[in-house]
């Protein structure tokens, strides 16, 4: 299956939403409403369940398939990035979030050819989910205590070298898996992103309505957001953009 047919039939395709709050009566009907074409429906059924329950990866991730159909592309890129926040290894969320933030590329500053070294590290880092690597750790640290005894119940210096060197490898493999999870972990804490759900938006100097007008951004486009003040939050996008925008125009992903 090519990339770009798997991208219109996830997109296409509505999540099981029976873990998903389950007391919502808007699931089901959000689901008919989708099914039968009628986006506007299904995201008000959907968004009241959103707004009154615990946050769940197949609602955002559903979402952002029914703004994606009804053309709000910034509310779907949003919805997107909120699922994979909660799922970040979900191949279905991954490659609709591509797709959506491909329609907005000819508006959003261009970030160069892609660094091969750090796009294999990039991918390494997320092959595992967080919980898969703190099992992984678990089990990695049990290994290490049992080879420990193990090296001092056998007899021989061979065999001793051998439980000594397979303690060092599983060391370095504890001690990779374990900075990976704890920098997705401080990522969780630490970094908020948020995107732009208006047409557009402007980037003023200062947290006010009648600030100065620094740059404009377009709707899908994504950043970094610093904090949040009043009615403002402020952002950063790379090395040039830096400001105000208003809450009301941007989704935070948090």
């Amino acid at each position: 299956m090519t990339f770009w047919k798997k991208i219109l039939l996830t997109i296409a395709s509505v999540a099981t939403l029976a873990t998903a709050a389950p007391e919502c009566s808007g699931m089901e009907e959000g689901t008919k409403a989708y099914n039968n074409g009628d986006f506007e429906r299904a995201i008000d059924e959907w968004r009241t369940c959103a707004d009154n329950g615990t946050p769940d990866a197949d609602l955002f991730y559903n979402l952002g398939n029914a703004y994606f159909r009804n053309g709000k592309i910034g509310f779907a890129i949003f919805y997107y990035r909120s699922a994979l926040r909660l799922r970040p290894n979900d191949d279905d969320i991954q490659h609709n979030l591509k797709y959506a933030q491909a329609m907005t590329r000819d508006k959003v500053e261009d970030e160069g050819e892609e660094n091969p070294i750090l796009s294999g590290l990039f991918k390494a880092h997320h092959a595992l989910s967080l919980k898969a690597q703190l099992i992984a750790l678990l089990a990695i640290f049990w290994l290490i205590a049992l080879i420990g005894i193990a090296g001092r119940i056998v007899i021989g210096e061979k065999a001793k070298n051998v439980c000594t060197g397979a303690i060092f490898v599983l060391t370095a493999v504890f001690c990779v898996i374990g900075s990976s999870a704890a920098y997705k972990i401080f990522i969780l804490e630490k970094e908020i992103c948020g995107v732009v759900t208006a047409a557009d938006a402007d980037v003023t100097s200062a947290p006010s309505d009648k600030s100065q007008t620094l740059n404009t951004l377009s709707e899908g486009t994504t950043f970094e957001v610093i904090s949040e003040q009043g009615n403002f939050a402020e952002i950063r996008l790379g090395e040039k953009i830096k400001g105000f925008v208003k809450l009301s125009e941007v989704g935070i992903v948090k």
